[in-house]
């Protein structure tokens, strides 16, 4: 072969290469969409963090002690009362405010003089899971979608955990950490009607919220109104200080849709007997599957004073009905940005309607809050 038709082959080949790589790369990164008409979008990473669009109208989709595990404990002694109101505690005691649950806490920054340094928002959802069981939990579709958008918040409150294995959510938690994050979980009793009994359960990242496991609690029900137990667990930010970082009640609400106005109309009560149980925490954050619409669900709770993250959008993948929601007294949470919608996650992850069915029917309704006690910025 001569020198001149060698170097042609070299050549060829060199261009060969950079043709198979470049279009490997492309359909790597990149999504081709529509046949008249061709657009190119960037792929999803499921391990990065995405910016959420504010969907609320339709626009866009004690002292205590710390251990190491990031969990802190409170003291806790005698119980507390509430007058003319069917729901008590239950399986915890509470005792006097601490230093950990006041709202007046002041900034180390203001203090000093300096001007106070900015922290990450606290992003908290409430999603349903449709019937969440090893079966969702070993197909492939469901556990990856699950995992990367659980990544997606500092917590999420869970409904419709329908499993009889006790270590089913701490094997999610696991498959959720193998990103390297530090995720832990609160799991409640089993509750409901004879043969649909389900489980309601917080996740959350360590690095950005702690919970009090001795201030966690089910929502006692004597008369047998709920047909779910209410879930409630005590959270702080992790930053700034904890002189100054938010602490805040979640209320993880699972309401029968056969009983919905029955249910809906008793959680006024569930709200001041959280609020009134004895660790004087003001911030109490109702979320979960309401089986009712923000145009119903307000003027039901507070009126005026309550805001819901999600207002006048669906909640199913379906976009047919708004189920999920979380809802705060504005009055006293002024730590809430008044920032908060649905994760559309078959937009997100280009699912298709049947890939979303195979994960659940619903979408997670997500709310913003400021880490600072107090809603200082």
């Amino acid at each position: 072969m001569s020198e001149s038709n060698r170097g042609n082959s070299i050549q060829l080949a060199a261009v060969v290469l950079l043709l198979v790589g470049g279009a490997g790369y492309f359909f790597h990164h990149y999504q081709v969409h529509g046949l008249d008409g061709v657009g190119v979008t960037a792929k999803p990473s499921s391990d990065m963090p995405i910016e959420l669009a504010d969907f609320r109208s339709g626009v866009g989709g004690i002292d205590s002690s710390f251990d190491s595990s990031g969990n802190f404990n409170a003291a806790s002694s005698s119980g507390s009362s509430i007058d003319d109101n069917p729901f008590t505690l239950t399986r915890k005691t509470v005792g006097t405010p601490s230093e950990f649950g006041a709202s007046n806490a002041v900034s180390a920054d203001l203090v000093s003089g300096r001007p106070p340094k900015r922290y990450p928002n606290i992003r908290i959802a409430a999603w349903a899971l449709d019937g969440f069981g090893p079966t969702k939990l070993a197909n492939r579709v469901a556990r990856q979608n699950v995992v990367r958008i659980i990544n997606q918040f500092d917590i999420v409150a869970l409904q419709q955990i329908s499993a009889i294995e006790r270590d089913l959510i701490p094997r999610l938690v696991d498959e959720v950490n193998q990103s390297g994050r530090r995720y832990d979980y609160v799991l409640g009793e089993s509750s409901g009607p004879p043969g649909r009994q389900e489980q309601l359960a917080f996740v959350f990242d360590t690095a950005r919220v702690r919970v009090d496991r001795t201030q966690i609690y089910t929502v006692a029900d004597p008369e047998n109104q709920m047909s779910f137990d209410p879930l409630v667990a005590w959270f702080q930010a992790t930053q700034p200080d904890q002189r100054s970082a938010w602490t805040f009640s979640l209320v993880n609400i699972r309401i029968d849709l056969g009983r919905a106005p029955t249910e809906v109309a008793l959680l006024p009560g569930i709200a001041s007997s959280v609020r009134a149980d004895g660790r004087g925490e003001d911030d109490v954050v109702l979320m979960g599957l309401f089986q009712a619409d923000d145009a119903y669900l307000v003027p039901t709770i507070a009126g005026d004073r309550v805001r819901a993250a999600v207002r006048s959008v669906p909640t199913d993948i379906f976009g047919r009905y708004q189920t999920s929601n979380i809802l705060m007294d504005t009055t006293t949470c002024s730590e809430y940005l008044g920032r908060g919608g649905v994760l559309d996650f078959l937009r997100v992850y280009n699912l298709s309607l049947a890939e979303a069915e195979v994960v659940t029917s619903h979408l997670p309704a997500y709310a913003e809050f400021t880490a600072n006690e107090g809603g200082q910025l």
